[in-house]
């Protein structure tokens, strides 16, 4: 795994699946069910927020269909059939638009990946007569070769194959009428091109408006269907920012896909217990992760730096202490974790919680928690005096962290356990 994200190898990838660790296998087949019954031209999106795993989770659609030919059970049932499906009538191929963002032209740049990506066709010998003749308007009069020296059009003619024919487009000049045969020449036996673009709400503004043009100005082949893997917010605060502040850009990309496919965590408990080794039954520490993370809205790179992070105290927040366990409940269970939390989420809120400013955040979470949950009864075990508001009491115990003049034994270490994250401290006895 990455420092934040969770890497794509085909041991991550058959993990998750098999376990379901994000909660989306149900999402993987509808995706594969929606692809197979499409006969038409289609633009659908896939969005979700900026760490929310849209590349893993084409990464994992892109595994199932290519080892569709080993039974894959997912939830409880072998549905290596659809895949098999998907792989023997579509030509899919993944286009990364960061990477590629600084190609002058992204529909040359689309070409290129078409022809030279798929491993299965670049290297196939072909009758090119007829196909050299759609491709020479994409291909500029002098193309520049690896040797320094100049290769008229006329050596067009010595390919042989797609490897040869995208080595030698990478400075093609637009020619958008001849796309769509293009394509019909590639595809064999009736296929369709199932083309994924990915990350284009990290591009540069330009390139990723002048892709979504020839997106939809030159994609309405129908044996071509489009996945749009992005941050729709984000990509619509671009497309706003390139054409004016009084454009609509939420309007444009919702007039611009035929459907959307939301992609969230469903389950981050799920995602926690596999990932971190937390228990499947209630344990205090980790139930009160899953609750933090809930309430703040983590997204899954989120949940990795948690996790990261929460390894290196965990000795602080889980290991019996020699000191009085249930004194020091909620400086180990929920203020050390809801301060991990913040430090990601909200460096902001990070610092005022430090400083003993944090009253705020700990009632609204502790509101929110009420509110979703059944563990206002487990909550008011862990106070002192059931009778007084075991919110108020709670804050107070959050105070007491800040009493510079406390020298006791049993004092928890909250602030030296802080440190390990590389947090310089001040403290202040500063009322809110």
């Amino acid at each position: 795994m990455k420092k934040f994200d969770l890497e794509a190898t085909e041991e991550n990838l058959k993990l998750t699946l098999e376990k379901d660790v994000l909660g989306r296998n149900s999402n993987l087949i509808m995706l594969a069910k929606l692809i197979s019954n499409i006969d038409e031209n289609i633009i659908i999106s896939l969005d979700g927020k900026w760490g929310s795993g849209k590349t893993f989770f084409i990464k994992q659609f892109q595994y199932l269909i290519e080892k569709s030919e080993e039974p894959e059970i997912i939830n409880g049932v072998d549905n290596s059939a659809i895949f098999q499906k998907l792989k023997r009538e579509n030509l899919v191929v993944y286009y990364n638009a960061w990477e590629n963002d600084d190609h002058e032209n992204p529909l040359e740049s689309l070409i290129y990946n078409i022809l030279n990506e798929y491993s299965e066709k670049k290297d196939q010998l072909i009758d090119f007569e007829e196909f050299k003749e759609i491709l020479k308007p994409f291909c500029r009069d002098v193309l520049k070769v690896v040797s320094g020296g100049l290769f008229d059009i006329n050596n067009f003619d010595n390919m042989k194959s797609f490897k040869d024919l995208a080595e030698s487009i990478t400075t093609s000049e637009e020619k958008k009428k001849k796309f769509n045969k293009l394509i019909n020449s590639i595809l064999v036996d009736n296929q369709r091109l199932v083309l994924i673009i990915d990350e284009l709400d990290r591009c540069k503004p330009t390139f990723a408006v002048n892709m979504l043009e020839t997106i939809k100005h030159f994609y309405n082949n129908d044996k071509i269907t489009i996945i749009v893997s992005t941050n729709n917010l984000e990509l619509s605060n671009t497309i706003k920012n390139f054409y004016g502040n009084d454009f609509n850009g939420y309007g444009y990309l919702n007039k611009f896909y035929d459907t959307v496919i939301n992609l969230e965590i469903e389950d981050i408990k799920m995602y926690l217990q596999n990932q971190l080794d937390f228990c499947y039954k209630t344990y205090l520490p980790h139930d009160m992760s899953y609750l933090i993370l809930q309430h703040l809205g983590f997204s899954l790179r989120e949940c990795n730096k948690y996790i990261l992070l929460y390894k290196m105290l965990r000795n602080y927040i889980e290991d019996e202490p020699v000191f009085d366990r249930k004194k020091s409940y909620l400086f180990s269970n929920l203020f050390l974790p809801l301060a991990i939390a913040l430090k990601i989420k909200d460096i902001r809120l990070y610092n005022q919680f430090i400083s003993k400013n944090g009253s705020s955040i700990i009632k609204n979470f502790l509101s929110n928690m009420v509110d979703n949950t059944d563990y206002e009864g487990w909550i008011k075990e862990l106070i002192e005096n059931e009778e007084e508001d075991y919110k108020e009491q709670i804050i107070k115990k959050y105070n007491s962290m800040f009493n510079s003049n406390d020298y006791s034994y049993d004092r928890f270490p909250f602030f030296d356990a802080l440190s390990l994250l590389g947090t310089r401290l001040k403290l202040n006895d500063t009322e809110e």
